[in-house]
């Protein structure tokens, strides 16, 4: 048996994070300020002066009379504010809140031990949904178009936008379906192009996403019923036919719904979010010590709504890390239920001994800054052996790049792909336990942060991996800097990666224009106790890893697909990325120093 001392050590160490709570003392009640339940009011200016009286008095606590308040206008960049606020407490008595204009719900910022709690965020669905359901119901002999109804509704709009449309199990009435395809309608105009075009097409085959397959000419057919012409006719008449289900998603990145940043010890407990035009919760910057206590992202119960948040549930990146998610349920959002990470960049033109110019960098991406240590990585990840303080920064937002100027000289000979990881940043030390993962586009979580406990959570009907440990660069974006000291025990995974994005319910990878590295970007990690039941394809597959041990697993009715079909089904129907092979229920690719003991693989089918 493996010595398992510093997997034991790092599971004590991490039940020891703590998150503070605020001091309570003097508490306000915001209906003293004129906040009133009923749609026919704007809460806006009310929540603002209360939250101003409560900044004067040093008020500990707001209180807000349980009801339903809607907000309709915002003065600054967020509905309710909790910026600057120190040892405060916002409690809405379990209310619901009611948002529609394209702003963030609540923001905090600049804050410290600062609670919210008992409270329900929601979109007004119905000034503009975030989400339509269509399934279709023709496709011409021609390949020329095909038509969708829209059953949620009596009659559609001709002019409908929607931004990325995805495959929707029309039984079930959950995103992602076996067989189902997902594209952008028009061309794709999230990527960050450098304007070398040798590279820029490199990074451009790791954008394993269908676009351009609508032209932009659509009418109606009936009530509830649009006709999309098509790019290509032949592709329409080989992938749609009558009875396609699809998730119109109408919006995808228009706000950050909780932003948390440069904030330290926040909790948010008993907090749920029914719709969102963008992420969800989301941490950024200097922020140490968050706790997600019983939170919530899902569709609202009793409605026939499709989509929670239209990207991530829960996102955190360039933080501090030390953070606790539990007893949570995140699901049927639009993009991944949890993402973990720290970014980067690839691509670098020298210019001079202590200068270079970064490529395909934004400042809200990589937050590079006077001051801050940056390490050099060479293109498969292997380190250069250079780390300097950042002296100067210049940003060029019309070219997506910035200047840094280093402390130290830098090495002769660098890659035009070097990788630079800003290690101001460590989204590190992190518990993710008793949570439910269901009915998710995407991932369940990904994590690419290091010194995790992942343990006794369940995960069912995500469509992407259930787990998916990952590092790397293409040309929409770059995060992770590999991953170390992780535990992934007790947890459920039932049902999941049902598109076979990622060939496996539990993916361990990079990704690289140069394909997989044979450095170990993730090391020491324990896999053990986990249960994995329906498996399309591979239960695991690890790749750039070692030290990875795989114990006391049990694994029932995976392999269902076959190896060699096309990858990343919901998207582009392409062959496995890299062009590689995939063998067993268990893979181990580039590894080095992995044990595999004690699992148990059994099938109940014929």
């Amino acid at each position: 048996m493996n010595d398992l001392k510093e997997f034991n050590q790092l599971t004590e160490e991490l039940n020891r994070i703590a998150i503070h709570l605020p001091c309570e003392e003097c508490t306000v009640n915001a209906a003293d300020f004129g906040v009133r339940p009923g749609e026919e009011w704007d809460n806006a200016k009310a929540f603002g002066e209360a939250l101003a009286y409560c900044r004067k008095v040093g008020a500990a606590r707001l209180t807000v009379p349980k009801g339903v308040y809607y907000f309709k206008s915002c003065e600054g960049d967020a509905h309710i504010s909790l910026d600057d606020m120190e040892d405060f407490t916002l409690d809405g008595n379990g209310s619901e809140f009611i948002f529609e204009s394209l702003y963030s719900y609540i923001s905090i910022r600049r804050s410290r031990r600062v609670l919210v709690e008992n409270l329900i965020l929601d979109w007004n669905w119905e000034k503009a949904p975030l989400a339509s359901v269509g399934v279709v119901t023709k496709v011409a002999e021609d390949g020329s178009y095909l038509e969708c109804s829209f059953p949620e509704y009596e009659s559609v709009s001709a002019d409908m936008k929607f931004s990325i449309v995805g495959p929707f199990d029309a039984a079930r009435y959950t995103p992602g379906c076996p067989g189902g395809i997902e594209f952008r309608p028009y061309r794709n105009d999230h990527v960050k192009k450098s304007g070398d075009e040798v590279s820029d097409e490199k990074m451009q085959q790791l954008v394993r996403e269908l676009s351009n397959v609508f032209l932009p000419k659509q009418e109606k057919a009936g009530e509830n019923v649009l006709r999309f012409y098509t790019v290509d006719a032949n592709f329409t008449k080989a992938h749609f036919k009558r009875g396609d289900c699809f998730r119109f998603r109408h919006y995808e990145y228009s706000i950050l719904t909780v932003p948390i940043e440069d904030s330290r010890d926040v909790t948010l407990d008993h907090v749920t979010i029914y719709g969102s035009p963008g992420n969800g919760f989301v941490g950024n910057g200097d922020i140490h010590g968050l706790h997600f206590k019983s939170c919530r992202v899902t569709v609202r119960p009793g409605t026939i709504r499709s989509i929670s948040t239209v990207t991530d549930c829960l996102h955190v990146c360039n933080s501090q890390g030390n953070f606790i998610i539990e007893d949570c349920e995140f699901g049927y959002a639009g993009d991944d239920c949890i993402n973990i990470h720290d970014n980067s960049s690839m691509g670098i033109v020298p210019m001079g001994p202590h200068t270079l110019l970064a490529l395909r960098v934004t400042k809200e991406a990589v937050l590079f800054e006077a001051g801050y240590p940056v390490e050099l990585r060479n293109p498969d990840l292997s380190p250069t052996g250079f780390s300097s303080v950042v002296q100067e920064v210049s940003y060029r937002p019309e070219e997506r790049s910035c200047v840094l100027t280093f402390e130290d000289p830098l090495p002769e000979k660098l890659s035009p792909d070097t990788v630079l990881w800003n290690k101001r940043f460590q989204t590190h030390n992190y518990i993710i336990r008793n949570c439910r993962f269901v009915n998710n586009r995407a991932r369940g979580v990904l994590l690419q942060g290091s010194n995790g406990l992942v343990e006794n959570n369940i995960f069912e009907n995500i469509q992407g991996a259930a787990i998916q440990i990952e590092t790397g660069c293409e040309s929409r974006w770059s995060e992770g800097h590999g991953v170390k000291n992780l535990i992934l025990r007790g947890n459920i995974i039932r049902h999941c990666d049902l598109n076979a994005w990622q060939m496996a319910e539990l993916y361990m990878g990079v990704y690289l224009p140069d394909g997989r590295t044979g450095t170990p970007v993730f090391e020491n990690i324990l896999i053990e106790n986990n249960s994995f039941i329906d498996c399309p394809r591979l239960a695991m597959y690890l790749s750039s890893c070692r030290n990875v041990i795989v114990r006391n697993n049990a694994i029932i009715n995976a392999g269902k697909l076959p190896l060699d079909a096309h990858n990343y089904g919901s998207s582009t129907l392409e062959g496995p990325i890299y062009g590689e092979e995939y063998h067993g229920i268990i893979q181990f690719e580039k590894a080095s120093d992995c044990a595999e003991e004690g699992n148990r693989i059994i099938s109940t089918l014929l």
